[in-house]
C-alpha cells in the first residue's frame, strides 16, 4: 500500500539499546532558492532529510553550488554526497559546472561536511565501512554530459573505506578498471559481494542532446575484484541508476524504452537478470528509483522540470496493471528528486534497561 502524505513507516529498532532505526529519505530539492534558479534551476540544488511521506523535511547543506546524490549510511549515523562547491564557478560568465562534482561525508544533523574524493554516485558497503562511486580513472577525464555527476570520458568504479581515505592510510582501488567501457551508478547488493553498476561503450555519448547510449547496460562486479564483470541486460535500450531490494532478491533502474532520452521508465529485475517488469509507461523522465527499506515500495523522480519525487507499490497490481504513482513534492517547493531511501539513527524514547534485554 501506498504511503499518503503524513504517514511513516513503523521504524526498526537498531543494534544499540537507546538507538533506533527510522525510515528517512534524503533528497535533493531547490525549495530555498527558487528565487535563484537561473542560470541552471539545479544550482539551488540542496540536501534535505524527510519521513516518509516528504513529512517534517529539514535542511542539511546551504551553500551556492550543488549537492546532490546523498546516500545514507546503512547505520543510519553518516550521508556520502556529491557537492560541486569546491568546482563551481559562480562569477564565471557561465557559472555552474555542476557535472563536475567532489564526494563529501557529512553527520546526519548536517555537521562536519568534509571533502572525500574527487567522484561522484557514491554508494555504502553494508557495514557502513566503505563506499564505491565513480570517478575519472586518469584524474583528468572530461564530463561525458551537462548533468549533475555526469560520467567522466575515462569512468570507472572505485572503492574505498571511509575511515582509511580519511586518515591518509588508503586511496580508493580501480575496481572496474575498464578503458573500452564507460562506468557509473554504483550500488552495493545488500549481503556486501557485488555492486551493480552500468556501463555504456567509450564514445558512444554524442556531445549534444538527446545524449543517448543505447549500449548502456547494467552489470554486476565483485566487490572485492575478483571475477569478471556478469551483464544483466542486453537490449539497444539505455539502462541507468541501478538500485538493490532490501532482500537483495530483485534490482529496478530506469529503462529507456521506444523513445528519446526524455522518455525513461522504471524497471525491476531479478538478481539474476530475468523477469524484467516496467511499472511506469509515460512520456516524460522516470529515473533514480530507491526501495523502501521493507521492499515494497520505490521512490523515484519524475519530470518535466521542475521534477518531482512519487513513491509507488515495487509490483505489478494483482491484476497486471501499472502501480499507481503518488506525488509527493510540489512545483511551489521548486526541484525535488535524486533520492536515498534509508534509515536514520535516532534516539529511542524507550530504550532497553540495562541488564534486562527486554523493553518495560
Amino acid at each position: 500500500m501506498v504511503l499518503a502524505a503524513g504517514a511513516s513507516a513503523a521504524p526498526s529498532v537498531g543494534a544499540a539499546g537507546s538507538f533506533q532505526l527510522e525510515s528517512t529519505i534524503a533528497f535533493t530539492s531547490t525549495r530555498d532558492h527558487i528565487p535563484a534558479l537561473t542560470p541552471n534551476p539545479l544550482l539551488g540544488g540542496e540536501i534535505y532529510l524527510a519521513n516518509p511521506g516528504m513529512t517534517n523535511p529539514r535542511r542539511l547543506t546551504d551553500n551556492d553550488s550543488f549537492d546532490g546524490f546523498a546516500a545514507l549510511s546503512p547505520d543510519g549515523k553518516k550521508i556520502v554526497f556529491d557537492s560541486t562547491r569546491f568546482t563551481d564557478c559562480p562569477t564565471c560568465e557561465t557559472p555552474g559546472f555542476i557535472n563536475r562534482s567532489d564526494l563529501f561525508l557529512m553527520n546526519t544533523d548536517g555537521t562536519e561536511q568534509t571533502l572525500l574524493f574527487h567522484g561522484s554516485s557514491a554508494t555504502w558497503s553494508p557495514d557502513s565501512r566503505n563506499i564505491a562511486f565513480a570517478a575519472s580513472a586518469s584524474g583528468t577525464g572530461t564530463p561525458l554530459r551537462t548533468d549533475p555527476g555526469s560520467a567522466t570520458s575515462d569512468s570507472d568504479i572505485f572503492v574505498v573505506n571511509v575511515d582509511d581515505l580519511l586518515a591518509g592510510v588508503e586511496q580508493p582501488r580501480n575496481l572496474t578498471n575498464s578503458p573500452d567501457k564507460i562506468d557509473d551508478d554504483p550500488d552495493w547488493s545488500p549481503n556486501g559481494q557485488t555492486i551493480a553498476y552500468t556501463a555504456h561503450n567509450a564514445g558512444d555519448d554524442p556531445p549534444s542532446p538527446p545524449f543517448l547510449s543505447n549500449t548502456a547496460e547494467i552489470y554486476l562486479r565483485n566487490a572485492d575484484g575478483t571475477g569478471t564483470p556478469e551483464r544483466l541486460t542486453d537490449n539497444n535500450e539505455e539502462e541507468r541508476a541501478p538500485s538493490w531490494s532490501p532482500d537483495g532478491s530483485k534490482i529496478a533502474f530506469g529503462c529507456r524504452i521506444g523513445g528519446g532520452r526524455a522518455d525513461f521508465e522504471i524497471c525491476v529485475i531479478n538478481a539474476d537478470g530475468s523477469g524484467r517488469v516496467q511499472l511506469t509507461d509515460n512520456s516524460v523522465v522516470d529515473l533514480t528509483p530507491t526501495w523502501s527499506p521493507d521492499g515494497q515500495q520505490i521512490l523515484f523522480h519524475r519530470g518535466p522540470p521542475p521534477q518531482q519525487l512519487f513513491v509507488m507499490n515495487a509490483t505489478l497490481n494483482a491484476d497486471g496493471t501499472l502501480p499507481t504513482a503518488t506525488q509527493l513534492t510540489s512545483s511551489d517547493q521548486g526541484w525535488n528528486n535524486l533520492a536515498n531511501w534509508g534509515e536514520l539513527r535516532v534516539k529511542d524514547p524507550q530504550p532497553t534497561p540495562e541488564g534486562t534485554g527486554t523493553r518495560p
